[in-house]
């Protein structure tokens, strides 16, 4: 199989250090995993602050709105190509690994390329101006194309290469945002878009001009073919995870903005920045320790899985006490530092609390979701976010009709319960089938 360089990868399967340096050496990896995703968060947060105060509540909806799409279409990426990739590429011989490389690639490309109309048409329904849409559009297909690029990375074992693409994005973002602002003082709704777009491009240049080779080579009609066994195995399952999951995470926002519109979600999307960096650090260690997990279960390494899922946990726990001490502090001090004066506090600070809820929900059930994709048991964890999207659909119409949408986010907090559970369980299923400790479960599908 062809790697993307010639420089000797970092080996991630290494045999574990002796217990004194374990901890330290999983706290290193973490810190390389968490440098991109971080500088990409807090790229989009002075983003979404720059929005915030240059755009009208009706405008800045819209504007999250987008992003809300374009990471739903990441995490359909996921779905269909990143997470079946460090299961193929860890199981089967070398040409059979080869083939599904290239049968990824190809899905890829052919994909991104199609996508580009679909995320043009979503902000042409939105009313935006032509050169936003044409923007966006483009923005939408490059970044595909990007996250892609991060998790083949990940699954060839160059994880500072997927570091270099999201800084590389990040800084590009800033600086092409500054410009067009500051310097060109353009329109901030086209301005916001453009800057996106040159990010995304520039943060495919990290991963090197052997990964463009690589995926213009893989592309043929053969390789797209095959694709039917990727999904029939696990992208089916993966991807009625995501749209269930995405039903149970961000149900109010497709809600509201159909029911109310745009500016009704403004305050919603305003009081949810504070937990953005949750959710950044979730996605970002869930990225990291797929393959690794993956390559642990490959190998029958239990023991070490266990340790893998107690320093996730950990990690988590203590991302999620700075960021909610973080955000105590700045409305005991000043709200106003960070909320302009279009927004009412009261009904930030309650948002707040209920966003606080939803994000430890989904904290401690995120090792437990990463461990079934490694294995590639994406049936229960459809069936979990199946239930859970159910949940939270329900909750969030009922509340918004009955209470307003300040308290659509406890639907969130429903589905997000109904979720912890049923990962839960079919996680401790599968830990106990791996020690032949309990019988096949149906429900498992094709985990090993």
């Amino acid at each position: 199989m062809n790697n993307i360089s010639t420089v000797n990868p970092i080996d991630w399967t290494a045999e574990p250090a002796p217990r004194g340096h374990w901890l330290r050496d999983k706290a290193v990896r973490y810190g390389i995993a968490t440098i991109g995703p971080v500088s990409s968060a807090a790229t989009q947060f002075a983003l979404s602050l720059v929005m915030l105060r240059q755009l009208s509540p009706d405008a800045f909806g819209s504007f999250t709105f987008l992003l809300v799409a374009s990471q739903l279409s990441w995490g359909i990426w996921s779905a269909l190509l990143c997470a079946p990739l460090p299961v193929l590429l860890a199981t089967g011989g070398v040409d059979d690994r080869a083939g599904s490389e290239d049968t990824l690639l190809t899905a890829n490309l052919i994909g991104a390329a199609l996508s580009c109309a679909i995320f043009a048409a979503i902000a042409y329904s939105l009313h935006m101006k032509p050169a936003a849409v044409l923007c966006y559009g483009a923005y939408g297909a490059v970044a595909l194309v990007r996250w892609f690029g991060r998790a083949y990375c990940y699954a060839q074992g160059y994880p500072l290469r997927t570091a270099g693409s999201d800084v590389a994005y990040s800084l590009t973002v800033i600086a092409a945002l500054t410009g067009m602002l500051v310097l060109a003082r353009g329109d901030p709704e086209v301005a916001c878009y453009a800057a996106l777009l040159i990010g995304a491009v520039a943060g495919l240049l990290p991963f090197g001009f052997a990964l463009l080779i690589r995926q213009l080579q893989a592309v043929s009609i053969r390789a797209a073919r095959r694709y039917s066994a990727v999904w029939r195995g696990h992208a089916r399952w993966a991807l009625l995870g995501v749209v269930t999951t995405e039903a149970t995470a961000n149900a109010h926002v497709y809600i509201i903005t159909l029911l109310q519109g745009p500016a009704a979600f403004a305050p919603i999307a305003a009081s949810a920045l504070l937990l953005r960096p949750v959710n950044v650090a979730q996605n970002a260690l869930s990225d990291f320790e797929r393959p690794q997990m993956a390559q642990l279960i490959a190998g029958l390494k239990h023991r070490d899985i266990g340790r893998s899922l107690m320093a996730f946990r950990l990690a988590l726990a203590a991302i999620w006490l700075g960021t909610v001490s973080a955000a105590a502090i700045l409305f005991a001090v000043s709200p106003r530092l960070l909320f302009p004066s279009t927004y009412d506090t009261h009904f930030l600070a309650a948002a707040a609390i209920l966003w606080a809820s939803v994000a430890a929900l989904r904290l401690v059930q995120i090792p437990e979701s990463t461990l079934l994709q490694a294995a590639g048991a994406f049936k229960p964890l459809a069936l979990a976010s199946l239930w859970s999207s159910i949940g939270s659909v329900i909750g969030v119409l009922v509340l918004v009709c009955m209470a307003g949408a300040l308290w659509s986010i406890a639907g969130i907090v429903v589905g997000a319960a109904i979720y912890w559970y049923w990962t839960h369980r079919f996680a401790t299923r599968w830990r106990h089938r791996a020690f032949g400790q309990e019988r096949d479960d149906p429900c498992l599908g094709n985990a090993p």
